[in-house]
């Protein structure tokens, strides 16, 4: 298992990925997605995103994680918020759904913890030919030493953190032939975490773990960003 991500789970972090949930809004007020769309949110989390899209959009939302805490959290989200989104514990590099299934998939901070050339081909495999996809990555903002790479598999149990060109290198050979950076505004950083939903009783080392995250993005700030993509197949 992953520590960093069990750590997010324990402390029930909504938007934890790159720009948190305001990039997500902000990227989401120019983008158009239908009532009648069947959208994809992998990595869900504690569901704060799909919330949002359900919300917005009025469309059918399928949450998936990995992790079994983060289900029930979301799960106990869209009870209390009353919203019919199916959520589904699975790994999204071997997803159960059928070929062709949903016209939108959505990734927040999640490929870059998987094998990317195979969770890009599962991407691919479930979305609809006309369908698109959005993802927010960890991104190498330059060559990274081998110290700050030994750091991120540390903490974050990344084996490789991919350059933006790298990026569309692998969206294109998974099969997206038309790949798009969405320029994201600067003031987004950092993010705030204002949706938690913490475990009664949390590890005292994931406090450490936070602690040492924390400092990591502030020394590091200049040599690790993100980036956001759009992608369709057509």
């Amino acid at each position: 298992m992953n520590q960093y991500l069990d750590l997010l789970a324990y402390f029930g972090i909504g938007g934890a990925h790159p720009g948190g949930f305001a990039l997500t809004q902000s990227i989401f007020e120019k983008e158009k997605i239908e009532p009648h769309f069947s959208v994809l949110d992998i990595g869900c989390g504690t569901g704060q995103t799909a919330s949002y899209l359900t919300k917005k959009f009025g469309c059918s939302v399928t949450a998936i994680d990995i992790n079994s805490m983060m289900v029930e959290k979301a799960k106990k989200r869209f009870v209390n918020e009353g919203l019919n989104i199916k959520t589904v514990l699975g790994d999204v590099q071997k997803m159960k759904f059928a070929d062709e299934t949903f016209d939108f998939v959505l990734s927040e901070s999640v490929i870059s913890f998987t094998n990317i050339p195979e969770t890009l081909k599962e991407l691919v495999r479930v979305l609809k030919r006309e369908g698109s996809m959005i993802i927010i990555e960890m991104t190498a903002e330059q060559p990274l030493s081998n110290e700050v790479r030994e750091k991120i598999l540390e903490l974050y149990g990344v084996n490789q953190v991919l350059t933006e060109e790298e990026w569309i290198t692998c969206l294109r050979q998974a099969g997206f032939t038309n790949v798009k950076e969405i320029l994201t505004p600067p003031f987004l950083l950092p993010s705030e975490i204002d949706d938690i939903d913490e475990s009664e009783k949390i590890p005292i080392h994931f406090y450490n773990l936070w602690d040492e995250h924390n400092d990591f993005v502030e020394k590091n700030n200049h040599l690790v960003g993100y980036r956001a993509f759009k992608c369709s197949l057509a």
